[in-house]
């Protein structure tokens, strides 16, 4: 557990400067595009499910080739195998004179600050992640990864926030969704838990975590064999999802007192 009474401040100076900084605006849905940069990065570094990190490479493909220093920029992210294993077979889409070059300083900023969360050293990948944000302030991917500080310093209540004015600024970004579910069903407010849940599988129907999310919440409101049914289906898309095992589990034994 991380003392609170630190590292907190500095986490909330981060979100007050995204916040004041992002754009107050909502962006309407569009179609699926490349992935960028800072994109994927922060999908890595924020702590996306891997096989939803896969799958949007394998659907959306990348507006960017991957060079070698951006492999290990992933890799010093703790990416998984399969994420690394997934650029070589992605589509490039990159119309002329206009691939995605993301500042390599951003780059580098989250990919420090997901090695840092890693090593449990918060206080410093609050650092990274501040500059990043002053390098990169229009970033709602910045404040995905900023999301995930809060979440591991279990900061409910701020990170709720950060993914909720995520979801408003980018309301198709479905790995925020999951998220933004994911701390609300930790903050005892299943209903709303649920709707982001659903919001994330409409964009993302095989997103095993958001199935995973919807479960936690079903069982929540005590509709048992609807979160049974959810948690079904994330193990179809993840057979090894533990935490899916371990809420099917509880559930049989809720229904059993």
């Amino acid at each position: 557990m991380v003392p609170m009474a630190k590292v907190p401040v500095k986490a909330a100076i981060v979100l007050a400067t995204w916040l004041t900084l992002v754009p107050g605006r909502i962006i309407g849905a569009a179609a699926a595009k490349p992935l960028r940069q800072t994109e994927l990065l922060a999908l890595v570094a924020g702590n996306a499910l891997p096989e939803n990190i896969v799958n949007q490479i394998r659907d959306n493909g990348l507006a960017f080739h991957p060079d070698v220093v951006y492999r290990r920029l992933l890799t010093n992210a703790d990416a998984d195998r399969g994420i690394l294993k997934a650029l070589d077979a992605a589509k490039v889409t990159v119309a002329q004179g206009e691939e995605d070059r993301a500042s390599k300083d951003v780059l580098q900023h989250v990919s420090d600050a997901a090695k840092l969360m890693h090593a449990k050293k918060y206080d410093e990948a609050a650092t990274e992640l501040t500059a990043a944000v002053t390098a990169s302030f229009k970033s709602p991917e910045c404040g995905f990864v900023m999301g995930e500080l809060l979440q591991r310093m279990e900061d409910w209540e701020r990170a709720e926030v950060i993914y909720a004015a995520i979801v408003n600024l980018e309301p198709d970004f479905p790995e925020a969704h999951t998220k933004l579910s994911y701390v609300l069903y930790r903050e005892g407010n299943a209903e709303e838990a649920l709707r982001e849940a659903k919001a994330a599988l409409t964009v993302t129907p095989d997103n095993a975590e958001a199935h995973k999310n919807a479960g936690l919440a079903l069982a929540d409101l005590g509709k048992f064999e609807a979160a049974a049914a959810e948690y079904k289906k994330a193990l179809r898309l993840k057979p090894d999802y533990q935490l899916v095992r371990n809420g099917l589990a509880s559930l049989g034994r809720e229904q059993g007192e």
